[in-house]
């Protein structure tokens, strides 16, 4: 009888430990990623420069608000806006408090001073007939290579008034018309 009983007792306490085991932890859920699913898309409008001169702009357009910043490679910034800035390829990166970013390349092309002074000129009194876009007299401006294909096209409506003289609400002064003959004269390319 003691033997059944001290048996009975080792199967027992043996039952014991192998219905008592240990087990790991259940693992800490992973951490709550705040910029998943959002999607920060920047867009962002230029300005050129001169070939050796730090005349170019960028401004973000989008998103702009509260709580979100904005660099182009270097610290972020709360102003959407970028000067002083050199012909060259360019990172916009957008961020908001949470810490998600987006970016956009952009580029600041370099012109020859007399192409810059005629694209200032187009971008000032073409619109918004020739530029955003709209197609005016079968012309639009938007692009540099525009602009370069159509010199005379810009120089007989602008300087020599034939058929009549663009812009429609007025002459260019005297000063600008000499800096169309000046940039056809050197060759009317984006490098003159």
């Amino acid at each position: 009888m003691k033997v059944i009983k001290i048996i009975t007792a080792a199967i027992l306490i043996t039952g014991l430990f192998i219905s008592c085991k240990k087990s790991d932890p259940a693992p800490p859920p992973p951490p709550v990623d705040p910029c998943k699913g959002v999607i920060i898309a920047p867009a962002a409008n230029k300005a050129h420069t001169i070939t050796g001169q730090s005349l170019g702009t960028i401004t973000v357009t989008s998103p702009i608000g509260s709580g979100l910043t904005y660099s182009i490679g270097g610290a972020f910034q709360g102003s959407v806006n970028f000067f002083n800035l050199a012909a060259g390829n360019y990172t916009v990166s957008a961020k908001n408090a949470d810490g998600c970013t987006g970016t956009v390349a952009v580029t600041i092309n370099g012109y020859g001073a007399k192409f810059y002074a005629v694209r200032t000129i187009v971008n000032g009194y073409c619109g918004p007939c020739h530029l955003n876009g709209s197609v005016s007299g079968g012309k639009n401006f938007d692009a540099d290579n525009d602009i370069v294909n159509s010199w005379d096209r810009i120089k007989i409506r602008t300087v020599d008034g034939t058929p009549t003289y663009m812009p429609e609400n007025g002459q260019l002064t005297a000063q600008d018309k000499q800096k169309i003959v000046d940039w056809v004269n050197a060759g009317h390319r984006i490098t003159d």
